[in-house]
């Protein structure tokens, strides 16, 4: 019971249309192909630069002065929780918001007069219980159901929330409730066939329900409830027999994503949980794939905020999700790739503008592979949101690897060059916010390159290739370098003991942070060798010094917020945020590690066994995406079960051949799950101060 799948909230927010690919169901009634909308615009699916603490699956979400609340759901240990939680959609910092009168999951939420209400769900048994949720306190019964249900939905359309679908612990409840105040219910319809999980939006005075679970298994019809007239009827058919996903409406259309797919390939029907991002033409009924999400989910909750859909937790493969993923829509020119963005700043140098020129219609990585896959066994392709871009840093080469192990793209190939031009020791590459170029330091070559990705071409450098220094256009063993979004660089200068911001196509640096050629731990002053900066939520950066083994917080305006030491690291390397107050941290060391700690140097998670690791990067689905590189290998580390489930690279085995790397010291994600695209709204900026200042 109380199985399968989450409750989902959902609301109308902008008329108008929007296009997307045919997804055509062949003798099906309203399932011919869309046409282009009115206004064409695209569905943007980024997940979010932060997770929750702690995955959730099947809770309720509501929106309240900016924030999203979240309350009850099942945890990673499978358990019923009574949290209601806070969450800032911005930063990701989460906080107590109060409790729940009783542990729920399966529920359904809305908004009346403004207030949030839990509906049903249950824990062991389906419940009737109807709590009013009061932010900073415990939520109160205020009413109860006609009869138990859980695993149904809602949906709230002006003053009135209306409750699909579930179960009442005998029977699939066929009756379609409406209430005003949480304590009264009458019901306006009854749904010609009775599911539990269903997805619900509603649009133009109608509510759609599609999929659900039967009693005969997961369902493909599509209903359409008219809660003025009392009808309830089959209007049309999903592509295949879906449960648990999420719908929400956007722009005059309606979008269904994630869930539980029933597949027909294969010796019999399977049931899989899927990425998949549906719209329905809600005219013609017709349903189309509008894109994808960066991993499969289904039970997950979502709430719009603002013009923008956040798809909160959810069960992923095996477990709870810790992952939150914004949707919204933007004109095609803005659309990440397939079709990459555009971006406000133009950045030129000498011959080349950069992020000026027109963007391709897609990326160069979508090709056809250039290699087959090799991945070590057991890989598991789905742990990756999509393809890796590697930093193979002993074959002067970055690739760009798909999840099943094919390379897709390399740089430098033949004729990549210009005369006279190297590429040599890659030791950090990421992709720059609008996914069109690749900004790569080569360390031991003492120099930063930018590479258009499109036409395999250098466009710009900072640094005297082979010739360190401190010096106008010198650098020495310059580390992660990253574009923010107007097109300034960021760079760690280690040998320097500074930070370096860099406009091109100027050769002297926009400014200095710390003093150069001063080695001390005195930030932001002084640096003590500096070898990494990363963009937090809240606006700062996280620099991680190698002497003296020190993480600190620091803004651009010139302040340090806190200073800790990762816990049992001998060489911390390129620390970064899983979410506020929860840091992960490389040590680049014989016996090396991954470590999470938080902002007072309490160690918080641990994952050894590896040989010099140098770069660790939170997924959006929780697992961390690791280079262990003298082990020759990128790997994927499931956190919870503490086991690696994707690797490419054969460990301890250095070679060229496709499947293998030669010490891999640098990772990114493409667009549009990259790093610097997802941090792109507060990334630069001063930011507000952090709530937590523990001093170091």
């Amino acid at each position: 019971m109380l199985a399968l799948a989450a409750a989902v909230w959902s609301v109308t927010i902008f008329p108008g249309d929007t296009d997307g690919a045919a997804t055509a169901v062949a003798g099906r009634p309203g399932s011919h192909p869309a046409g282009s909308g009115p206004l064409a615009l695209s569905l943007q699916i980024t997940p979010a630069p932060y997770q929750l603490p702690t995955g959730i699956t099947r809770e309720v979400v509501f929106t309240q002065r900016g924030d999203l609340l979240i309350a009850g759901g099942l945890t990673q240990r499978s358990g019923s929780t009574a949290t209601v939680s806070r969450l800032n959609p911005v930063t990701g910092r989460v906080t107590q918001a109060g409790q729940l009168a009783q542990p729920t999951h399966d529920a359904a939420g809305a908004l009346l007069a403004g207030r949030p209400y839990v509906f049903g769900g249950g824990e062991r048994a389906s419940t009737a219980a109807v709590q009013e949720v009061s932010p900073g306190r415990t939520a109160i019964l205020a009413g109860r159901l006609p009869g138990p249900r859980s695993d149904l939905s809602s949906v709230t359309v002006g003053r009135t929330a209306y409750l699909l679908g579930g179960y009442t612990g005998s029977r699939y409840a066929p009756d379609v409730l409406a209430t005003t105040d949480g304590r009264s219910f009458r019901t306006v319809a009854v749904l010609p066939v009775p599911v539990r999980y269903p997805a619900v939006a509603a649009l133009n005075g109608h509510i759609w329900v599609f999929g659900g679970q039967t009693r005969s298994g997961p369902t493909d019809v599509i209903q359409q409830v008219t809660p003025r007239t009392g009808r309830a009827r089959v209007v049309g058919f999903l592509p295949h027999r879906t449960t648990g996903a999420v719908a929400f409406t956007l722009a005059g259309r309606l979008y269904l994503a994630g869930g539980q797919q029933i597949l027909n390939g294969g010796a019999r029907p399977h049931l899989v949980t899927t990425d998949e991002v549906l719209a329905v033409d809600p005219t013609r009924v017709t349903v189309t794939t509008a894109g994808h999400l960066p991993f499969p989910v289904a039970n997950a909750a979502a709430a719009v905020l603002a013009g923008t859909v956040y798809l909160i937790g959810g069960t992923g493969a095996h477990r709870p999700l810790p992952a939150v993923t914004r949707l919204h829509l933007v004109p095609p020119a803005a659309a990440l790739p397939p079709s990459t963005p555009t971006t406000p700043n133009p950045v030129t140098a000498p011959g080349i503008s950069l992020l000026a020129e027109p963007l391709p219609a897609s990326a160069p990585w979508l090709g056809p592979p250039l290699t087959s896959g090799h991945l070590a066994p057991g890989s598991d392709p789905s742990a990756l949101p999509g393809d890796i871009l590697i930093a193979d840093n002993h074959n002067n080469r970055l690739l760009i690897v798909d999840p099943q192990g094919r390379v897709r793209w390399r740089f430098p190939g033949p004729g990549d060059l210009a005369p006279g031009q190297a590429f040599r020791r890659p030791d950090d590459a990421f992709f720059s916010p609008d996914g069109r170029y690749i900004v790569a330091t080569e360390e031991d070559y003492s120099v930063i390159s930018v590479i258009d990705v499109a036409r395999h071409q250098i466009v710009y450098r900072y640094g005297t290739p082979g010739v360190p220094g401190y010096a106008a256009n010198h650098v020495a063993n310059p580390d992660d370098a990253m574009m923010m979004p107007g097109g300034m660089l960021i760079t760690a200068d280690i040998e320097n003991c500074r930070l370096l911001l860099l406009s091109p196509p100027a050769h002297r640096p926009d400014r200095v942070i710390g003093r150069t050629g001063v080695c001390a731990h005195h930030p932001p002053q002084e640096f003590a060798s500096p070898n990494g900066a990363f963009p937090t939520t809240n606006g700062h950066y996280l620099v991680t010094e190698i002497n003296g083994d020190w993480a600190t917080e620091i803004g651009l305006n010139g302040h340090r917020y806190w200073s800790a030491h990762p816990p049992g690291v001998a060489y911390p390397s390129d620390t970064n945020e899983v979410y506020p107050d929860r840091f992960l941290t490389a040590d680049y060391s014989a016996a090396g590690q991954v470590v999470e700690f938080d902002a007072r140097g309490h160690l918080l998670w641990r994952f050894g066994g590896l040989n010099h690791p140098s770069l660790a990067l939170p997924l959006p689905n929780g697992d961390i995406l690791v280079n262990d590189d003298y082990n020759d290998r990128v790997i994927v580390i499931d956190p919870v079960s503490n086991r690696i489930v994707w690797q490419y690279g054969h460990a301890g085995v250095p070679g060229p051949a496709p499947g293998y790397l030669n010490d891999p010291d640098g990772v990114d994600l493409t667009p549009p799950n990259s790093l610097v695209i997802t941090h792109a709204a507060t990334m630069g900026t001063a930011g507000r101060p952090s709530a937590h200042r523990p001093g170091g």
